[in-house]
């Protein structure tokens, strides 16, 4: 089974479609990881994208604290202005359809081949895994030996191996400019695929990750996309001009 993980669209429907053309015919179900909307000045367009996607058996979406957000779901206290400010936009602009569909989700799943939280293993949707630390105190947490997360918008992998009889080791790698890695026996996988519509890590480009689960692989993509149209769109929605022009530098 090839799954396809993407994550953290934010309401981009230019990066969305970029890594859904690239991916194409490369997989048989898709993982969202939530954060479909926020930010972006599309949310009806991604929130149709991702149910149209996993509409089919074995294919999921997952709750962001985002969406859940523009929901009403959580107090955006804690959100910055900008933040802030795109919530309660989305939350004008989403019809009822998408809503309900929003409303439906959970910000975390387990299943046979992988887990799967918006944010971490142990605070499922606003725990942000930043660090060899944080990531240390979520393993124990990790029930499957792949465990995928997003919520920070940046590619990256955690392994743990804790093997009786053998010193406890835990290992970091950025994928912000992609990659490829063996699931070892052994050894459990937090894995961020990166965002498909904001990232953060320094590369622009739209990200996504395959996990083949029957050879044990997973590799992160990096993709072209229209990032200025996706800006446009952010300035003539009237949302924060600084999240349109950090699509630029992916920061």
């Amino acid at each position: 089974m090839k799954l396809l993980v993407i994550s953290d669209i934010h309401g981009n429907k230019f990066g969305l479609n970029a890594v859904l053309e690239h991916a194409r015919d490369a997989y048989d179900r898709v993982l969202c990881l939530g954060d479909v909307v926020g930010y972006g000045a599309h949310p009806n367009e991604c929130c149709e994208t991702v149910r149209e996607i996993t509409r089919q058996s074995g294919s999921m979406t997952l709750l962001g604290n985002h969406d859940a957000a523009a929901l009403g779901k959580i107090s955006i206290e804690w959100f910055n202005a900008m933040a802030s400010a795109a919530v309660l936009w989305t939350r004008r602009e989403l019809t009822e359809e998408n809503r309900a569909w929003l409303d439906s989700l959970s910000p975390s799943h387990l299943c046979k081949d992988f887990q799967a939280v918006h944010a971490s293993p142990r605070a499922p949707l606003e725990e942000y895994i930043v660090g060899r630390y944080v990531a240390r105190d979520n393993f124990p947490r990790v029930q499957r030996a792949v465990c995928f997360f997003g919520h920070t918008h940046v590619a990256e992998v955690y392994a743990c191996l804790d093997k009786s009889g053998q010193k406890f080791r835990l290992e970091q790698a950025s994928l912000r400019d992609g990659g490829t890695f063996e699931i070892e026996s052994g050894w459990k996988f937090l894995v961020n695929p990166g965002s498909c519509g904001q990232p953060r890590d320094g590369n622009p480009q739209a990200r996504y990750a395959i996990y083949d689960s029957d050879e044990n692989w997973i590799e992160v993509f990096c993709v072209d996309y229209d990032w200025q149209s996706a800006r446009e769109a952010i300035f003539a929605a009237g949302l924060p001009p600084m999240l349109g022009d950090r699509l630029a530098h992916g920061k």
